[in-house]
């Protein structure tokens, strides 16, 4: 959200408090009932929608970092095996592709770093049984590939991630413009009817419906700080 929505959210958030506190006059209304449903379901997956925007990009990081970690753990074990194997075989060529370090990987990019990793798998694979007195059998050759696989995908996740926050961010800017449509033409119409039956309703209402800039009051309090 930026700072204008982030105002817009708070006058709502506002408003349903409002709602809340005064509901069994403000249920007096049938169609202010149905009013404040639809707008309480639209809030509701507004908030949702806000934090898939705001959340979902650090989980994505956090995981990236745990697959890379694992699959890098995973390599290097397998790739000091085909490294050993290669000196007792006399395979000066298979030795310096089997070199690598944790903190060489470490430094390759995302796309880098899985094609290595793939290339000392392939390397491991065609050896075929020959690493197990090296402590790497089959089974570890195996998991290796399930641990690309798993990086992999988590690499490709932030392309989904962008998109998923691309769409929440539309799906954000839709639902405010529906949220103050539906106050607007109706919320705000109805409670009209209160403004003598129930004053102190009304005139909670019309205060939770103004937007106040929190941006710039912030910047007010700590200049007076």
């Amino acid at each position: 959200m930026n700072q204008i929505q982030r105002n817009q959210y708070a006058m709502f958030i506002a408003v349903k408090n409002t709602i809340a506190t005064n509901r069994p006059a403000i249920e007096s209304n049938v169609v202010m009932v149905t009013v404040i449903n639809s707008f309480s379901s639209l809030l509701d997956e507004l908030s949702e929608v806000r934090m898939i925007q705001e959340g979902h990009a650090a989980g994505s990081g956090q995981l990236k970092q745990k697959e890379e970690a694992e699959m890098i753990q995973a390599t290097v074990q397998v790739a000091a095996a085909v490294y050993v194997y290669a000196i007792d075989q006399n395979l000066p060529d298979l030795q310096a592709k089997a070199s690598v370090s944790p903190s060489q990987l470490q430094r390759m990019n995302a796309e880098k770093l899985k094609t290595t990793c793939l290339n000392i798998h392939a390397l491991a694979a065609q050896l075929d049984g020959n690493l197990t007195d090296y402590g790497v059998t089959p089974e570890a050759i195996i998991n290796l590939k399930k641990e690309i696989d798993d990086f992999a995908a988590v690499i490709a996740s932030p392309r989904s991630a962008i998109v998923t926050r691309s769409q929440a961010t539309t799906r954000v800017a839709e639902l405010i413009s529906e949220l103050n449509q539906l106050l607007k033409t109706k919320a705000d119409k109805l409670m009209l009817l209160f403004q003598h039956s129930h004053p102190a309703v009304y005139q909670t209402y019309k205060a939770a419906r103004i937007i106040v800039d929190l941006h710039k009051a912030k910047k007010k309090e700590e200049v007076e700080d």
